[in-house]
């Protein structure tokens, strides 16, 4: 997905997305009291798509109080991967390198996690339709 269909896609959610110095280990947040999606203004390009994917999610949902319940994360991570990932572009990454998770990144231009987050959303899907 371009940036800016991503961007446009976050401005159905949230009032207006930031970039700004954020503290150190925190890379976005989503803010329902301010109605706004915070990035922080160290990230590399492809690091700021990844993370407003996650945080799209986060605002999709509604979620509040932060980043600290693994089962919340866990859904931003695997709809963030949906959301950057196409499923043809990943089957032929999978298979150009072999599985090699930072390999796939780059040629996805998503950062190693989200090609980990869509790895298990495809292992669980596998798993729910035996």
């Amino acid at each position: 997905m371009d940036d800016g269909v991503l961007e446009a896609v976050a401005l159905r959610w949230v009032r207006r997305i930031c970039d700004r110095p954020l503290p150190a280990g925190l890379e976005g947040v989503y803010d329902a009291e301010r109605d706004e999606i915070v990035l922080s203004d160290r990230l590399s390009p492809i690091q700021r798509r990844c993370v407003l994917a996650h945080e799209i999610s986060h605002a999709r949902h509604h979620d509040v109080g932060g980043h600290g319940d693994a089962v919340t994360e866990r859904r931003a991570d695997i709809d963030a991967a949906r959301i950057l990932i196409d499923m043809g572009e990943y089957v032929t990454a999978e298979i150009v390198y072999g599985g090699d998770v930072c390999a796939m990144a780059r040629e996805l231009t998503v950062m190693p996690w989200t090609v980990r987050a869509y790895r298990e959303w495809l292992h669980d899907n596998a798993a729910i339709h035996r």
